[in-house]
């Protein structure tokens, strides 16, 4: 008879202390705090669940935190005896009580727990409009709702205080982590954090121009975010190339890659036996979409690599520049010869181009403009062997350089009797 007067009695604390239960709102998934109102003295903390008269989570000050045996959920207590869920799982969302007892005092505090979601997104391509929704289940208070943008590099974003939102024309300033923050309560102020992750497909900024004179160059092309191609396929894309357009001749355009796509997804050659340049194609594993060429003067021109969806196509241009430097007279010249050096890309430098030559083991350039383009050598030495360097400025940032080596030969004494034959000619 004892036990069920005891019963009831609990039964009814219960039903008194959800009354009128705190209202917290919390994300499937994220993790929640119920605070621990601060009571002084050496206090037992009791943490229960729902209906259970068991407890589920206990601070005692003799034996310290206490967990149920069978435990429902991935709670646990804060430095503060608050308690912490975290994961918040479907059957969290239900009334919890906590007790604290001082001496002979008892204090009841409840809490209610309310969903709070966010509609899954698609993945969204650069250009298109995103919206996004932060639905709340109805309960006692009104959040105010505050949408905050994901923290993106060389990004300037502003918050927005409404549930529903769209953004247009999004870029990869958009592509993260959004937070849809609720503040409520009117006694004491509460605030929850509900996250979604938002997917931009886009390709990667790309430098407008590439200047090299090495042996290989990485023409750079890749997604901005490293979004599963499977999401790419689902989002209607089919397919993608890579194509050239000669500095030499802007009208003529060549195909040089095709993108295949489907469970395996992969560059395949197109180009054809007269193209000036020649791309290998590869299977793609990851994000990245460059190609890498042989360098020469050939592969001089704009590069295009495009992306094609069902509804628009995503594309970058960069231009390649071969900076060579040649001699009029080849590799291996003799004294006495005059020779013209040439540093090049092939066209006029613009006016915010400027070179700059050295050679640090030999005394050819002495006497001349070392900023020109062109030097002209009237009569070579011996001593102007060496490997001469032609460095390519812009803004007093070096951009690349290319090397010669010159070897400058003694003439035979058959050889130099020719020459002085030739100028004694040369001068009647």
């Amino acid at each position: 008879m004892m036990l069920c007067w005891i019963l009831i009695s609990l039964f009814v604390g219960f039903l008194k202390a959800q009354e009128n239960p705190e209202v917290i709102y919390a994300q499937v998934g994220g993790n929640v705090i119920l605070p621990r109102e601060n009571i002084k003295g050496d206090v037992y903390v009791n943490w229960y669940r729902g209906k259970d008269i068991n407890i589920t989570i206990s601070r005692n000050p003799q034996s310290g935190i206490q967990r149920a045996k069978e435990m429902k959920t991935h709670a646990d207590l804060l430095p503060d005896f608050s308690l912490k869920i975290s994961p918040v799982q479907e059957s969290d969302f239900e009334i919890w009580r906590c007790e604290q007892h001082v001496l002979s005092s008892t204090y009841k505090k409840t809490y209610k727990l309310y969903h709070v979601t966010i509609p899954k997104v698609p993945a969204v391509i650069a250009g298109d409009s995103l919206s996004l929704e932060c639905k709340m289940d109805s309960s006692p208070v009104k959040p105010s709702v505050t949408w905050i943008p994901p923290e993106n590099s060389d990004c300037h974003q502003s918050n927005h205080s409404r549930e529903k939102i769209k953004v247009k024309d999004v870029s990869r300033c958009h592509s993260g982590v959004w937070t849809c923050m609720l503040e409520y309560g009117s006694k004491k102020k509460y605030y929850t954090n509900a996250t979604t992750t938002v997917s931009v497909i886009d390709l990667s900024a790309s430098p407008d121009t590439i200047y090299t004179s090495s042996s290989k160059v990485n023409i750079p092309c890749s997604l901005s975010s490293k979004i599963p191609w499977s999401i790419l396929n689902e989002t209607g894309l089919s397919g993608g190339s890579w194509s050239f357009t000669p500095l030499s001749d802007p009208k003529s355009t060549h195909s040089l890659l095709s993108l295949s796509v489907g469970s395996v997804v992969r560059w395949n050659k197109t180009q054809g036996k007269d193209s000036p340049v020649k791309a290998e194609g590869r299977e793609l594993k990851d994000h990245v979409l460059s190609i890498n060429l042989p360098v020469s003067e050939k592969i001089r021109g704009v590069y295009t690599c495009s992306l094609t969806f069902s509804t628009k196509t995503l594309s970058r241009k960069v231009q390649v520049e071969v900076l060579n430097v040649s001699s009029s007279g080849g590799s291996r010249v003799y004294e006495g010869q005059s020779v013209n050096l040439t540093c090049s890309l092939g066209h006029q430098l613009t006016s915010d181009l400027e070179v700059k030559w050295n050679c640090s083991s030999c005394s050819i350039f002495f006497g001349l403009n070392l900023h020109q383009s062109t030097l002209s050598i009237p009569e070579v030495k011996v001593e102007h062997s060496g490997k001469l360097t032609c460095e390519l400025w812009k803004k007093g940032e070096k951009l690349t350089s290319a090397v010669l080596s010159l070897k400058i030969g003694k003439r035979s004494e058959r050889q130099r009797e020719r020459v002085i034959h030739a100028k004694t000619i040369t001068s009647e």
